[in-house]
Parts: structure tokens; sequence; C-alpha cells
């Protein structure tokens, strides 16, 4: 048995020290017309994909196999099929102004058209399947993990247009803060960033009663928030800040500086490392939550936004 033990023992320790798994962070970058995917593990850029114009939202279908990104002056969606050789892309059109997308569970892909009011259904492929009336220039979505809702937040009218995912009927118009644009839902919690009030709405995700408002930095634009709801944080774009609370009552902890006129934020799964694109830096910013501290600034491009979920598996 000591014997046997003392053969394991090297393996165990050559499985612990291999790297972990690679999440791909894809970074639209609004000024080159590209989506680049950094692997966050060694910090490099390993793919540059070049998709419609001036790209802005993302979003990965649940496998991570498809990146979806809305081209707004292109009025395009741009379907990037990753495979064994060179990415395929195919531009579909997605409206007037596309901007936020989002992903369900069961893989249907829903593009906001800032400038139509509308939501557009396609299948994973870029079909469409059907269109849905919101409030005016949607922009922001999010669909909670259990599949059952979509929350859009329509800037011009300072609500959140609440979407049943099994009829796709409209089942509550929620009023927020004042032009309402990133939404994220997290441990029954959905968190709407309002840009001109400069506040967080927190709903609860069953009642969508208001539990909280949250007073962030100047033009907050985006949330993320850890697995276990522990900690949320906030891009100010005006700040060039993340506003960032602690705990069940949100307890309000130092502003962490990130850069010029951060924009899109995505948490990783283990919710150590959030990651930031900051738009006149050029660069993806690695923050380690725990401490607070922008760990490593990644150049991706040329005016990046990753307005949406751009985090996903290698």
């Amino acid at each position: 048995m000591r014997a046997a033990l003392t053969v394991l023992l090297p393996v165990l320790a050559a499985l612990a020290a291999q790297p972990a798994r690679a999440a791909l962070a894809w970074v639209t970058n609004q000024g080159d017309d590209t989506v680049v995917a950094v692997d966050t593990v060694t910090g490099k850029v390993v793919q540059t994909v070049p998709v419609g114009a001036k790209p802005a939202g993302v979003a990965l279908s649940p496998d991570g196999r498809r990146i979806y990104v809305t081209n707004p002056e292109g009025r395009s969606l741009s379907v990037v099929t990753r495979g064994a050789g060179a990415p395929v892309v195919q531009e579909v059109p997605a409206g007037a102004g596309p901007l936020g997308v989002a992903v369900a569970p069961d893989g249907r892909v829903f593009v906001a058209d800032w400038y139509g009011d509308t939501v557009a259904v396609l299948d994973p492929a870029g079909a469409p399947l059907g269109t849905l009336h919101v409030g005016p220039s949607p922009s922001g979505m999010a669909a909670d993990p259990a599949g059952t809702r979509l929350y859009v937040a329509n800037r011009e009218g300072d609500s959140l247009s609440v979407i049943d995912l099994a009829t796709l009927a409209t089942v509550a118009t929620v009023p927020v803060g004042h032009a309402p644009f990133g939404v994220t839902v997290q441990g029954g919690r959905v968190f709407v960033a309002n840009v001109q009030s400069g506040d967080v709405t927190v709903l609860d995700a069953a009642t969508l009663r208001e539990l909280r408002r949250l007073k962030v930095g100047e033009f907050p634009y985006a949330v993320a928030v850890t697995p276990d709801g522990a900690r949320v944080l906030v891009t100010n774009q005006h700040s060039g800040t993340l506003s960032v609370f602690d705990g069940p009552d949100y307890r309000p902890l130092p502003e962490i500086p990130v850069g010029d006129y951060p924009e899109g934020i995505a948490m990783s799964a283990d919710g150590k490392r959030a990651y930031v694109a900051v738009w006149m830096d050029n660069k993806l910013a690695e923050v380690d939550v725990a401490s607070g501290k922008v760990v490593r600034k990644v150049a991706v491009g040329e005016s990046p936004r990753a307005f949406g979920l751009f985090l996903g598996p290698d």
C-alpha cells in the first residue's frame, strides 16, 4: 500500500501542476471592426476575427462554439462559428440599430434593435424566428439561467421589459432608473445599470419588486456579479472606475480605477477575476476581485466595447 502511494503521489502532483483549462474573452473592437479572443490564462490574444461595421454587443452560445456580435453601423449580426480550422463568419440582417445581444440556455439568440424598439428572435444559426415589441431604444439584455425570462433594458423608456421565454409574451414592464443600459441576472436578482441617474436598480427576479438602488460612479454601463452573489461590480464610463458592493446588504467598497472609459465587464466562473473592456485605453483589464487590484492589462484592438457576456470555454 505504501509503495502504491509512493508511485501515485508524483502523478497527482503532476496533474495539480497542469494549468487550468483556459477561458476565452471575446472582445469586440468597435474601432477596427474585429472581435478578438484573449486567453485569460496567458493574457495573450490568440485569434482576431473580422466582423461587421462598428461591432459592439457580444454573446456566446452555451457551448462556446458560436460567438454572436452586433454591428450597429453594419445593421447586422455576425455569427462566428468555431471549428477545426479558421472561424466561419456569417452576416445576418439585424434591423436598423442592433446593439444588445443575449443567448438563452436553449440556444435561441435575441438581438435588440435600438431604432426599431424591437428584439429579433433567431435560431442558433441566425435564422429568424420572430420579433418582440419592447420599449423605446432597447439596449442591454439578459436571459435568466433557468431559461424562463428575458430582461430588456429600454434606455429611452426608463424601463425594463420582462419576456416569458416559453410564450415570448411581455409579462411586465418595470420602471427603473434614468436611461437603463446594462442588465445582469444572478442569484435571483436582476441588476440594471442606469446611465443618467448614476445608479443600479436591484430587482427581485421572481416578484420584480425593487430591492435596492445602489449609487455608483458617473455613467454606469454594465454590471457583473460573482456566482455566489456576494460581490457586485459596475463599470463607470466617465469615472474610469468600477463601483464595488459586498455582501447581502450591498456594502460599498472603495472604487477600483481601471482606465479611461470602461465599458463591458464579465466575471470568471469561479468569481475570482473580472475582465473589463477599457474603451479609450484599447485594453482588457483583469481585476482580482478579492483585492480590488488590476493585475494585468492586455492590448486587444481599437475601442473595445465587449457589451454582453463575453467569457466562454477555449
